[in-house]
């Protein structure tokens, strides 16, 4: 085990001049280097873009363009309570992001214990946040809702539970065909992600008008309405969250406190060292295409040019990799330029019993990649006016949410009219 004894100062330009000493010591826990601040109280009352400026200004060793504070590779950095408290603090949320000894060891978990399981997070979220945020946006629901699938299943739309949840949202068999979602054999429109995302905003959306409190829909989500309302009923009729705790099912009193960790971790990966995994593919433009049994997959993936593991990994819920015998054509997910090579592949076939049962059917959307290219933007101002959303306009200048709010460092989906907003386009 490597020991250090390093000391280095950062001069952090506040209204003040603050100074804020980092020890670099070994952690026996974990085996491995870790940065400690010596001065925690200081820390805690720093903005996290000062800190950004100072790592900027101070001499590091670039490890990649996320890495903004110089850390090296086997770095795990922690910090105190006021530090986490503070931080959480000046995230805008709907949904009360308090911080307590019940959150504090599901940070650890995710930003210590399971870092290899946060980098493959972070990159799937690139993937995923923008068709929830969108689909979030549409509903009037707080943008952070997304991070519940973080907890249900680490953003992995194949996963299924002991107890048979399935899907990126968990939903049982029942509970999905409550919510529309179809589950036979061979199709599970639990594993579809953008049904089953509808389907948990209509669950979280009906929950909020019984309680009017996101943390106990959220504890809802988990353990569902009858175990909140006679945990409402020993704890006195309170509703709230942390006061009905005790009463909760064991699972549930943790749901909470992991889904404000979760929420923690995604928006402060870079001061923990935590980045996208490159071991994970990341699709930035995909389409979808309608096909129906007179094809199977294997055909498809002649006609489209993509691999059979390609289509399965895009398509979860196909259970045993088959296209289902249905009277309705179903939703494929493929890579945007082979959706094409399939339309002209089919036409060119000449089968028109097939063609009209199998074409593109959406147009493309663009979604983040994890290794963006460097293109040629033009930037322009935006003066928000009254009944805007991001959503709109996001849509009027074809970018996505995600983007608008990370050009103009948003924490929410909050906008006020006459604020100015930078939209960056291609040339």
């Amino acid at each position: 085990m490597r020991l250090y004894n390093h000391k280095r100062y950062l001069k952090l330009l506040t209204i003040a001049t603050m100074c804020c000493l980092l020890c670099v010591s070994a952690h026996p826990a974990f085996g491995q280097r870790v940065l400690i601040p010596a001065d925690l109280e200081v820390m805690s009352a720093i903005d996290s873009h000062t800190v950004r400026l100072a790592a900027k200004v101070s001499p590091q060793i670039p490890q990649g363009d996320l890495n903004i504070y110089g850390f090296d590779l086997e770095d795990i950095p922690i910090y105190a309570d006021s530090v986490y408290a503070y931080r959480l603090s000046l995230l805008e949320s709907e949904i009360p992001l308090e911080y307590n000894e019940y959150v504090r060891p599901y940070i650890d978990l995710y930003t210590i214990r399971r870092r290899k399981l946060s980098s493959k997070i972070l990159a799937w979220s690139a993937y995923y946040f923008p068709q929830f945020e969108q689909a979030l946006d549409r509903e009037k629901m707080p943008m952070e809702l997304k991070y519940l699938a973080v907890i249900e299943s680490a953003l992995n739309p194949a996963a299924t539970s002991p107890v048979g949840a399935a899907g990126m949202w968990q939903f049982m068999a029942p509970t999905g065909r409550m919510y529309g979602l179809k589950t036979t054999a061979a199709y599970d429109e639990r594993r579809d992600v953008q049904k089953s995302t509808d389907a948990a905003i209509k669950y979280l959306r009906n929950s909020y008008r019984i309680y009017g409190d996101w943390l106990l829909v959220i504890a809802s989500y988990n353990c569902g309405p009858g175990n909140v309302n006679k945990a409402i009923r020993k704890a006195g009729g309170v509703k709230n969250f942390w006061a009905i705790q005790q009463y909760l099912p064991r699972e549930t009193r943790g749901y909470v406190p992991a889904f404000i960790a979760a929420t923690y971790m995604m928006n402060y990966a870079s001061e923990h060292n935590l980045y996208p995994s490159e071991e994970v593919t990341v699709y930035g433009l995909t389409d979808t295409i309608l096909v129906d049994n007179s094809l199977s997959l294997t055909q498809v993936a002649n006609l489209s040019g993509v691999d059979i593991e390609t289509l399965k990994q895009l398509n979860p819920s196909l259970r045993h990799g088959v296209i289902p015998f249905t009277n309705q054509p179903i939703v494929l997910t493929v890579p945007y330029n082979h959706s094409m090579q399939f339309t002209q592949q089919l036409a060119n076939k000449g089968n028109n019993s097939q063609s009209e049962t199998a074409y593109l059917a959406v147009a493309p959307a663009p979604l983040p990649t994890l290794n963006p290219k460097p293109s040629s933007p033009s930037q322009l101002t935006y003066t928000v006016r009254k009944g805007d959303h991001l959503g709109a306009i996001a849509n009027k200048h074809g970018v996505s949410v995600a983007e608008l709010k990370k050009w103009n460092r948003l924490r929410s989906n909050r906008i006020q009219t006459g604020q100015k907003l930078k939209v960056s386009t291609k040339a």
